[in-house]
């Protein structure tokens, strides 16, 4: 147990490594942050086999009724009711801004979705509960057994923390969202589904996918997230000895 703990809270620290790398990619430092999480990855590769040797097979039991709740945190079906129930609500309160970072949410979600369903098929790792050795893999196989790389639960959570937290931008929002989809993480290795690397993997996917595609819905919107302004009806542009003079029909 005490090999696990340990080994458990350096997941968590490679998690904490990913996470403020893909969160920030888009910004000055990129490149550095994005080799952060590759790095973090890199080493979740190799704390696979030590923290899996430390779970019984089909999972722990000491903190089951823990990893059962939170695994609702990462059940795609589950997100889109309280999405649709959130945009709804937003429609019926008159709250437009609501509505639309509601459906931004769930747009970033279903591009989460698509990258992961993609690489679970293309990749074809098996999951730890039918295997000791995390290096077995069987490409474009799409059984249940075949589906551990990335987990579709981080995937879920971590879409979810990092368009929720863009889409607040408050801090306290940032802390528990994303505290709690490091849980749900934590679940699915403690459940024995999912290798420490398909959590991680499925963190970054996450929050990568959700954050290029909120990216090109703000961009479609003004500075204050309305309607991009209108191009002005006359412009006056500088002419040598004069000004020319243009009209938009």
């Amino acid at each position: 147990m005490i090999h696990f703990r340990r080994n458990a809270t350096r997941a968590a620290a490679l998690l904490s490594l990913a996470l403020p790398a893909t969160r920030a990619a888009g910004q000055a430092n990129e490149r550095l942050l994005w080799a952060g999480a590759g790095a973090a990855l890199a080493g979740a590769v190799l704390l696979d086999r030590p923290i899996a040797s430390e779970i019984p097979d089909g999972g722990g039991s000491r903190f089951e009724w823990a990893s059962d709740r939170l695994n609702y945190g990462g059940r795609p079906q589950l997100a889109a009711i309280a999405l649709a129930a959130t945009w709804a609500g937003g429609k019926l309160a008159g709250s437009n801004e609501t509505a639309e970072a509601a459906e931004h949410v769930g747009l970033a979600l279903i591009a989460a979705g698509v990258a992961n369903g993609t690489l679970k098929f293309g990749v074809g790792r098996e999951r730890p509960s039918f295997t000791g050795d995390p290096r077995h893999f069987r490409p474009f196989n799409a059984k249940d057994r075949w589906q551990s790389f990335p987990s579709g639960h981080a995937t879920v959570a971590f879409s979810l923390a990092a368009s929720i937290s863009e889409e607040a931008r408050r801090p306290w929002v940032t802390a528990a969202t994303y505290g709690t989809a490091t849980l749900v993480g934590w679940s699915r290795v403690y459940e024995d589904r999912h290798w420490t690397s398909d959590v991680v993997g499925g963190a970054i996917i996450g929050v990568a996918a959700s954050r290029w595609t909120l990216h090109r819905l703000h961009a479609r919107h003004g500075p204050d997230g309305g309607s991009p302004p209108p191009a002005p009806a006359v412009t006056l542009t500088p002419l040598p000895g004069g000004v020319a003079i243009h009209i938009r029909h």
